[in-house]
C-alpha cells in the first residue's frame, strides 16, 4: 500500500502520498502546486508550470516506489498523479455547478501527462485507500462527516463518483470498491412489425 514505507514523502518540496491500489499514484494537496483545487482541465493544460511540476513530482515519486531506477526511465503511465482538495463548490465541465457538501474531496487527475476529464477508475480507488490513512494527503483534504455511509464521494471535473476502501484489524486494505451508477446513453421508439 505504501511502496516508499512512508505516509508522507516531500518531492521538489511538495508533500505527497505515495499508493499502490488499484494503480502506483501519487498525491499532492493543489494548495501546495499554487491552484485552486476545482481547476478544469483545460485551464491545467494552459498554466504556464503546473504540468511540468506535476510531471516532475510523479518522476521522483516513481523512483521512490521503486517503479524506476532514474527519472528518464520513469513509464508515462504510473504512477499516475493527483491533485487534491478538501470540499467546495465547483463549476463542472458542462457548466452545472457541483455543491461542496454533495462531495467529500475534489480531485484532479492526470493520465499519461494529460489532465483527465474525470478521475481514472484505478486512480479513484486509490484514493479510497488513501483517504483512510491518517496524515495523508487524501486524508487532509476529506471532510470528517462522509456524504455516503457507503464510502467517499469524488468530486471531479465531470461530475462525482462514489468509491470506498476496506482494511482489516492490522490496518492492510483488503479491497477497494467502485460504486457504479447507471446513466442513460439512448433514448427513442423502435417499431416492430
Amino acid at each position: 500500500l505504501l511502496p516508499t514505507g512512508n505516509v508522507v514523502d516531500s518531492f521538489d518540496g511538495v508533500d505527497a502520498t505515495c499508493i499502490d491500489a488499484g494503480n502506483p499514484c501519487v498525491f499532492v494537496q493543489a494548495s501546495d502546486m499554487g491552484v485552486d483545487g476545482t481547476i478544469l482541465p483545460d485551464d491545467i493544460d494552459v498554466h504556464p508550470t503546473l504540468l511540468t511540476r506535476l510531471d516532475s513530482i510523479r518522476r521522483q515519486a516513481s523512483v521512490a516506489m521503486g517503479i524506476s531506477k532514474d527519472h528518464d526511465s520513469t513509464p508515462g503511465s504510473i504512477p499516475k498523479i493527483a491533485m487534491v482538495s478538501p470540499p467546495t463548490s465547483y463549476k463542472l465541465l458542462s457548466g452545472e455547478t457541483i455543491q461542496g457538501d454533495t462531495v467529500d474531496l475534489v480531485v484532479r487527475a492526470l493520465s499519461v501527462g494529460q489532465p483527465h476529464r474525470a478521475v481514472p477508475i484505478t486512480v479513484a480507488m486509490a484514493v479510497a485507500a488513501a483517504a483512510n490513512l491518517k496524515g495523508s494527503m487524501a486524508y487532509r483534504g476529506v471532510g470528517r462527516e462522509r456524504v455516503d455511509g457507503d464510502g467517499i464521494t469524488l468530486g471531479h471535473p465531470s461530475g462525482k463518483i462514489l468509491v470506498g476502501a476496506k482494511f482489516d484489524g492490522k490496518g492492510a486494505l483488503t479491497n477497494a470498491t467502485v460504486f457504479r451508477t447507471a446513466r442513460r446513453l439512448m433514448e427513442g421508439v423502435v417499431y416492430w412489425k
